[in-house]
């Protein structure tokens, strides 16, 4: 399976376990999830982190975490994980595979460019693998548009290839872009192309039905959300 050798386990004080200990598989995709440097080492941080931290709180569980690549975490992961996040839009496809939960923010998919690219069209395009956005360019082609695509496997190789000019443009969540507009030469490119929910991945409905109220206690108190 391909997924990175890190298991991060978070110890919050629990002293009650009332099952084992979830597993939690993620991607890692600034701002969900993403390693930060600090003078205490390497840490993870993002708002899937924060989401994590608060159910192993009040689920009053301990968590392992496990890092996957995108593809192989929405393909994969629950077959060995009890849950999945990563910035995952909840689509008609993905829900005949994966028990969603409610969705805990709702984001959308955009276009980032150069800030100093001034063409009108973009014609040649970078996409995340088993992405909206790689789903979004397949239609695009069968539907007859001149656009040529590379496929890459992380949001930071979309990224370069914008930066070194080998593509007009890519594919982002629309949270994601927010957050590398304020670091990089980017700008979001027209209009969103959609408007999509995100959401957690569960192995089982009994979880999902721990899961659910506290999303809507985490929304209703701006913990998480738009």
């Amino acid at each position: 399976m391909n997924k990175f050798l890190i298991v991060i386990v978070l110890l919050l004080l629990l002293t009650t376990i009332s099952f084992p200990i979830l597993k939690v598989g993620i991607a890692l995709t600034e701002p969900y999830a993403y390693f930060e440097e600090t003078t205490n080492g390497y840490l993870l941080k993002g708002i899937d982190i924060d989401i994590i931290k608060m159910l192993s709180k009040d689920l009053n569980e301990k968590v392992d975490i496990y890092i996957y690549s995108f593809p192989d975490l929405i393909e994969n992961a629950l077959n060995d994980m009890d849950i999945i996040i990563g910035g995952i839009h909840i689509t008609t496809e993905r829900k005949k595979y994966i028990n969603f939960s409610i969705p805990y923010l709702t984001t959308g998919l955009v276009i980032l460019k150069l800030k100093d690219n001034k063409n009108n069209e973009l014609k040649t395009f970078a996409v995340k693998k088993d992405s909206t956005g790689y789903k979004t360019v397949l239609k695009w082609k069968k539907s007859g548009k001149d656009i040529i695509y590379t496929i890459y496997k992380t949001n930071e190789e979309c990224l370069n290839a914008v930066l070194n000019k080998k593509v007009d443009g890519a594919f982002f969540d629309l949270v994601n872009a927010i957050y590398l507009m304020k670091k990089f030469p980017v700008e979001i490119y027209g209009e969103p192309l959609t408007k999509s929910d995100v959401g957690i991945g569960a192995r089982s409905e009994k979880l999902l039905k721990k899961i659910n109220p506290l999303i809507l206690k985490y929304r209703r108190n701006k913990l998480i959300g738009d």
